[in-house]
């Protein structure tokens, strides 16, 4: 029997011991590599072309937002399991548009991780019940403030700000975006950190969040 090849991608080592030790230890199943950001992953699966990855989303270099969207732009055959401690609807739905196979939370069982690899194995699309959950709820309702923005914390921000979030939202780092923006990659880390102050996030996927929630991204 063929197995199923698996890349493991997140950046606390522990986790990818804890996934590889469940994983293997169903027979159909080969962990072919692991990655601890998604632009090591996407190099890696160019080599050895997993059939399924397994993938966190909050993660440095790339995280696995930008990463699912490119390996669904250049890896059409590998198919894509966020396993993620972040439940907010704006990440998921973001996800699932770009056309991932499976969300999972990271307080899954075993035997959910085992269910949904294989569920995806067969072709088929697994989220876990709290993400189903979550996707079933209404869509928050933003108050307007700025018409052009339509959003009170968005307001507090400047315009280039506003630019800066949106290519961290994109993905880019502060060295790509100040060669974009023609300013120093300190310049860019300094708007960065005044943003994360204004809304009150602590990291780039609470950032990220913002952005697509507010049509930035």
């Amino acid at each position: 029997m063929e197995k199923t090849k698996i890349l493991l991608v997140d950046d606390h080592q522990i986790v990818i011991d804890g996934l590889r030790s469940i994983l293997e230890s169903e027979e159909q199943f080969e962990i072919c590599g692991e990655a601890n950001n998604g632009k090591d992953a996407l190099q890696i699966a160019r080599v050895l072309s997993p059939d399924i990855i397994v993938m966190d989303i909050d993660m440095p270099v790339m995280n696995g937002m930008v990463a699912a969207q490119e390996f669904k732009q250049k890896y059409k055959a590998i198919k894509v399991i966020i396993l993620s401690l972040h439940y907010e609807k704006s990440i998921i739905q973001h996800l699932v548009k770009l056309g991932v196979e499976g969300y999972l939370l990271k307080n899954s069982s075993k035997d959910e991780v085992v269910n949904a690899v294989q569920t995806v194995k067969n072709g088929k699309k697994y989220f876990s019940t709290d993400v189903t959950m979550v996707l079933a709820q209404p869509n928050e309702i933003i108050i307007p403030d700025k018409p052009q923005h339509g959003n009170v914390l968005l307001s507090l921000l400047t315009d280039r700000e506003i630019e800066v979030l949106k290519q961290i939202a994109e993905g880019f780092s502060n060295k790509e975006i100040a060669k974009k923006m023609f300013l120093s990659p300190r310049t860019i880390d300094t708007h960065r950190q005044n943003i994360m102050k204004k809304l009150n996030v602590n990291k780039v996927v609470g950032l990220i969040k913002f952005a697509i929630k507010n049509g930035l991204a």
